[in-house]
């Protein structure tokens, strides 16, 4: 009998012994697991985050692009060696593929002491479907050449019955469109809008409103500029000037052009401005081929 109860206790002891190993083995591997899926978390966020990176220098300078999204990945632990960053698409996009070594903790017990954790990310641009903080220029749709210089608002013989360019952009009069020269319009505007043209050379406010957003950054050319400088203009991109005085033009797109400046005296008063390719935050659409002012977003 005692013999009896010494074997049942012997057998309850190695049960105990059995069902502690192995509820400690899957507490190691739940514990190396939520590891790896902490590491693939920030693997993927990083990787996304370069690769919005890189596509800002995009479509212009795909090498630019591509050491951009590395330095980024670097600056933030990456390892150069565990990377792989191209510019793909027709220099539309850059893919981002990282990896990293992880440590396990308990899983080494039975002989497995790293793991390889992977992500891949990919950026594209498109084209800008909305913008806000446009100046209230309006240039004809035409193939723009990235660095060369356009009139943005024309003097005198240089318009269309009576409009130059300037458009009303949140009212008419001069007030609003100096204003909307030197802050940029406050709405949100999109392609297929129709806006209303502001007749008239419109001299004073012109050079006025110029002349406030160039003396904000007087040092800047269009080598130098940097993104965030006021010197930066978005200008809406309408289908014609042909109307009669005052009138509705359609939006058909967005471009950038570094402001050079206002000339000319009275009626031969004018705006320039050199043309850029960019990348700015805003919606995108697929349905527009654009004029070299992009959105970004991920596709992967």
């Amino acid at each position: 009998m005692f013999s009896k109860r010494k074997s049942e206790k012997g057998n309850i002891a190695l049960l105990t012994v059995l069902a502690v190993s192995t509820l400690f083995a899957f507490s190691s591997l739940v514990i190396d697991l939520g590891l790896l899926y902490v590491t693939k978390a920030q693997l993927t966020n990083l990787a996304d985050a370069a690769a919005l990176a890189g596509v800002q220098d995009l479509p212009a300078d795909p090498q630019q692009a591509v050491a951009d999204a590395t330095l980024y990945a670097r600056q933030n632990g990456l390892d150069t060696d565990t990377l792989d960053i191209q510019a793909v698409d027709n220099n539309t996009g850059v893919t981002v593929k990282a990896m990293r070594r992880v440590d396990l903790l308990f899983a080494r017990l039975w002989g497995m002491e790293t793991a390889d954790v992977q992500a891949s990310a990919e950026a594209k641009i498109e084209v800008i479907q909305s913008a806000a903080g446009v100046v209230p220029f309006g240039v004809v749709q035409q193939n723009f050449v990235y660095g060369q210089s356009y009139t943005l608002k024309a003097g005198a013989g240089g318009g269309y019955n009576g409009n130059y360019g300037g458009l009303a952009l949140g009212g008419n009069g001069a007030n609003v469109y100096r204003n909307n020269i030197e802050y940029g319009y406050d709405g949100n505007l999109s392609i297929g809008d129709s806006v209303s043209t502001e007749p008239g050379n419109m001299s004073g406010p012109t050079s006025q409103g110029v002349a406030y957003r160039v003396g904000l950054d007087p040092d800047a050319t269009f080598d130098t500029v940097k993104r965030s400088s006021p010197r930066i203009v978005i200008v809406p991109v309408i289908d014609s000037l042909s109307g009669n005085g005052r009138t509705e033009v359609e939006i058909v797109g967005f471009a950038a052009f570094f402001l050079e400046g206002a000339g000319g005296q009275g009626n031969q008063n004018y705006v320039t401005g050199e043309f850029l390719q960019m990348v700015m935050p805003g919606d995108v659409t697929t349905s527009s081929t654009g004029f070299g002012l992009y959105g970004a977003k991920l596709v992967q």
